[in-house]
């Protein structure tokens, strides 16, 4: 993340964001207290174990914020074709909409109603935590 001190990252995800340290430590497999001691400019982390933590941290702190729910949704809905082979027609069956609508949708992300676009989303985002397992 260029430009952004992965401390101060952390510490904005800790602080302004109220994301538990024991929740990041579930999460990526690292201990609380290093968690904590790194925010605190501690060092006592393993390179892999920064690399991995200021990935997530990047992600939840500048990611997030910057792109809309459409594109989030848009984003999983791609993953789920490309990454898991799952296709349109089979996301349009789980969520009662026409593949036409899916693939609109994937171009054009305005192009659904809010229903429709509440029911891909819940639809896609179930399937992708049942696929990352």
């Amino acid at each position: 993340m260029i430009g952004h001190e992965p401390k101060e990252l952390l510490k904005t995800l800790l602080n302004d964001y109220k994301m538990p340290a024991a929740s990041l430590s579930k999460i990526t497999g690292i201990s609380e207290q290093v968690i904590l001691d790194f925010a605190n400019g501690e060092n006592a982390i393993t390179q892999t174990e920064m690399m991995d933590l200021i990935d997530l941290v990047g992600l939840l702190v500048i990611g997030v914020p910057s792109t809309d729910a459409n594109e989030r949704v848009s984003a999983i809905t791609q993953a789920l074709t490309d990454e898991f082979g799952i296709p349109v027609e089979t996301i349009s069956l789980f969520s009662n909409l026409e593949c036409e609508d899916i693939e609109e949708f994937m171009k054009e992300n305005a192009s659904l109603s809010i229903e429709k676009r509440y029911s891909l989303a819940v639809t896609v985002l179930f399937l992708h935590y049942i696929f990352k397992r």
